[in-house]
């Protein structure tokens, strides 16, 4: 009697520990049944002719005639089974109902569409075998009868069929071709756990590579698509390509795998970043956080790198912001590195999230460094190269736009004769002075004439309510009171050290705390009217992820062409100090730090190629002045530069000379090429990187330092050609120590990889960057950089 296999799941049949039935054929390719006897006979003769048609039997002269009684069997060695579901008409892809000519032409039209990818020979030939017998086995009728009769009796039993282990590529080819891809990838793990023949193995890993790339595929057809599960799939795909097979295993296959992953990642990352903020996705939603850096933080374009799957950088960077919370933008913000600026909507938003954490988490320090990343917006908008004229206003006139935020930010520490100043409330013909927020101030102030407080607290409760509070995942249903915040112990302790001259912190947050003591701010008790005239005075609805201050959503990204003069910034101003402290550097005694050293240096990191905060063009000057005390000069930079700027005229001329090294488009361009040969000769094949510290100081010696010495670890080299160079702009500080220099090259650049000529490339481009140079010691050097376009 034929041995009995019942399917229990799937197993692997290992060589010895199960005896193999022996007889005068053994190549039998068997089918098992838990059916009987009858269902066993059955399916005996289909599998006989599918083990015919297979070419798996021996001489059928062998020893077919011998009885076992005389003449004892022959003792071949034992071979190895895997028990493999195969359902005929499924690796066939034809239906029960279809006639034999249906048959065979769904045979013809697998047959003549072999696997687009590269399998072996070996399993090439077994699927051609499997798909011929398959065809063979339906075609004719009393075969086909006998087959249809098992499958109804046990179906499962029936279409469980031991394979030749050799065969067995060639079955998993055959069932992802079917769609069984939960089969292959059960059945190609276990295999995976063994020592497998090379060619074996490779063909293994491409069948479950497939199946993997099926299943990501189901996940894409979902309404609405599954990306996270479609990404999971092709990455391990991906990775078993790359790890169990080989370099050279389906090359088109990886690139593939590799471009459409590029095109759905940004999705999955939206879609991880979605996912509920509990414990249960904590580790999941992280994923998505370090996504997110890795998109944005692109390496390439200076964070700047176009962003697959439709997304402008802007654009994803919105949509990332609606799934995260105030916390999780703050630390993306400070963990940027300062090679990539940031652009003026992200600093917007982490002003406001700065806030939102602030009010939320009782920490008052936060305002200081929301209200200066506002200032540092304000001077970015008021000195624009767009704008240039404009330095000849007053500077109260420039700085009406984010005039609001800042307002609002001192009414939270209690400063209300600064808040009433910012809002225009101090005087009829303030420059700040916003009829839209004047009347809404007067029609909320509760019928109180001899007090616009009342007014105030209610602009602050619908300005937390309708701008800060629904950016931010775990902010947009929170529910408040003024009071919570003004009568905490932690924030009434900041407020007092605050006091001091004519004006009171502590007694501002009692009145405020008094008026708010029974009023909730909820969304629902404030009236549509009110809604629609905020509108028309925030810069910023719950709707919209751009800051509305800049002109028809322009971004202030514009650079400087070589025609345009070099610009002057003060290096004394302390609140605009671009170079050496980016936002004002404070710190709390007691309750912790500002985290304002930590949130990087906003003006430069702000993308506004040729736009730094506290210059001023010097219209028509052709070259820059070699004495800074000059009368014309110094009626020029009056009326731009900060009201808190020092003034340089108690120096004496012939210190300021000693303290002036030159620094001009000329010196700026032997200083760039001087760069570019030295990080030619780091790159190159000699690794000469003892030179570095010639050019460079500060970050960019540590960022091209660790670079180069990955490359000589690798054994690589660049081979960079500097086809053209030309000094866009000349930005020195007036203390003539620092400068910002823009730049614009077209370098060529040639990677040997030693050892992984598939590696190696070859590229051109033209890009603009922006390098920022110090002097320091003898001659100047260049302390950072970043690409702005290119």
């Amino acid at each position: 009697m034929e041995t009995v296999v019942p399917r229990i799941g799937l197993r692997l049949c290992p060589p010895r520990p199960y005896p193999i039935h022996r007889s005068t054929k053994p190549n039998k390719l068997r089918s098992s049944s838990v059916a009987g006897r009858g269902a066993t006979c059955a399916t005996s003769k289909w599998a006989e002719r599918l083990i015919a048609d297979f070419q798996f039997l021996g001489d059928a002269t062998s020893s077919a005639t011998l009885s076992p009684s005389s003449v004892p069997p022959r003792l071949d060695p034992p071979e190895r089974y895997v028990s493999i579901p195969l359902d005929l008409y499924r690796v066939l892809g034809a239906e029960s109902h279809f006639l034999g000519d249906g048959i065979r032409r769904a045979y013809e039209a697998k047959f003549s569409k072999p696997p687009q990818y590269a399998f072996s020979n070996d399993a090439l030939i077994s699927r051609r075998q499997i798909l011929q017998a398959a065809c063979e086995t339906l075609a004719d009728s009393a075969s086909r009868r006998e087959y249809n009769k098992s499958l109804v009796h046990d179906e499962d039993a029936a279409i469980l069929t031991q394979i030749p282990f050799d065969k067995v590529p060639g079955a998993l080819c055959v069932l992802q071709e079917a769609g069984e891809t939960e089969l292959v990838l059960e059945i190609g793990q276990g295999l995976l756990r063994e020592r497998l023949p090379k060619t074996f193995k490779q063909d293994v890993v491409l069948a479950m590579a497939l199946a993997f790339v099926d299943v990501s595929r189901d996940a894409m057809v979902l309404s609405p698509p599954d990306f996270i599960a479609a990404c999971e799939m092709l990455e391990r795909a991906l990775k078993l390509l790359q790890e169990e097979g080989a370099t050279s295993l389906a090359p088109d296959l990886q690139a593939q795998i590799d471009e459409t992953l590029e095109e759905i990642t940004p999705r999955c990352v939206l879609e991880l970043l979605a996912l509920p903020l509990d414990d249960e996705h904590r580790v999941r939603r992280q994923e998505g956080l370090l996504g997110v850096r890795n998109i944005l933080w692109a390496v390439g374009g200076g964070g700047a790198a176009a962003i697959a799957g439709g997304f402008t950088r802007e654009d994803f960077m919105n949509e990332a912001f609606l799934h995260m919370t105030a916390a999780e933008q703050v630390e993306l913000f400070v963990a940027t590195p300062s090679n990539i600026p940031a652009e003026s909507f992200e600093a917007y938003g982490v002003a406001l999230a700065l806030v939102a954490q602030a009010f939320v988490g009782k920490k008052p320090h936060l305002i200081q460094d929301a209200d200066n990343l506002f200032q540092q917006l304000q001077q970015t908008k008021v000195t624009t190269v767009r704008n240039a004229p404009s330095v000849y206003t007053p500077k109260e006139k420039r700085e009406i736009d984010f005039a609001l935020e800042r307002g609002l930010c001192a009414l939270l520490v209690g400063e209300l004769d600064q808040c009433r100043s910012w809002l225009g409330l101090d005087a009829d013909d303030s420059p700040y002075r916003n009829p839209s927020i004047i009347e809404f101030i007067m029609e909320n102030a509760k019928g109180d004439e001899d007090s616009d407080l009342p007014g105030l607290c209610n602009l602050l409760e619908t300005w937390l309510m309708e701008v800060v509070f629904p950016r931010f995942r775990d902010t947009n249903e929170t529910r408040f009171k003024l009071g919570d915040y003004y009568d905490d112990p932690t924030v009434l302790r900041y407020l007092e050290r605050l006091e001091g001259g004519s004006h009171s912190p502590l007694a501002a947050a009692a009145a405020i705390a008094k008026i708010g003591a029974e009023a909730t701010a909820v969304i629902s008790q404030v009236q549509a009217s009110v809604i629609n005239a905020l509108k028309k005075v925030f810069p910023v609805g719950s709707e919209d992820q751009i800051v509305k201050h800049l002109e028809s959503g322009e971004k202030d990204n514009f650079g400087f062409s070589e025609s345009e003069n070099p610009l002057i910034l003060s290096d004394q101003d302390s609140s605009v100090n671009v170079e050496v402290s980016g936002i004002k550097n404070t710190t709390e005694t007691s309750e912790g730090e500002f985290i304002t050293d930590e949130i990087k240096n906003a003006s430069v990191q702000i993308m506004c190629a040729g736009v730094v905060i506290g210059l001023v063009t010097l219209v028509g000057l052709k070259f820059l002045p070699t004495r800074n005390d000059s009368p014309m000069l110094r009626k020029m930079t009056g009326s731009a530069m900060a009201s808190d700027s020092i003034n340089l005229g108690s120096l004496g001329e012939d210190d300021k000379r000693e303290q002036l090294p030159k620094m001009d488009a000329r010196v700026a361009e032997a200083l760039v090429r001087k760069w570019q040969s030295i990080k030619s000769q780091a790159f190159g094949a000699d690794h000469c990187l003892g030179r570095l510290h010639e050019v460079l100081d500060g970050e960019m010696l540590k960022i091209w330092s660790d670079r180069a010495a990955e490359i000589a670890e690798r054994g690589w080299s660049y081979d960079y050609i500097l086809e053209d160079l030309t000094i866009d702009s000349v930005t020195i500080s007036q203390n003539g120590r620092r400068a910002v220099v823009e730049t614009t090259l077209k370098e060529s650049t040639h990677l040997n990889a030693v050892g992984h000529p598939q590696h190696d490339a070859s590229n051109s481009r033209t890009y603009t960057t922006r390098y920022e140079m110090s002097f320091t010691g003898p001659e100047w050097k260049i302390v950072e950089g970043a690409v702005l376009e290119s």
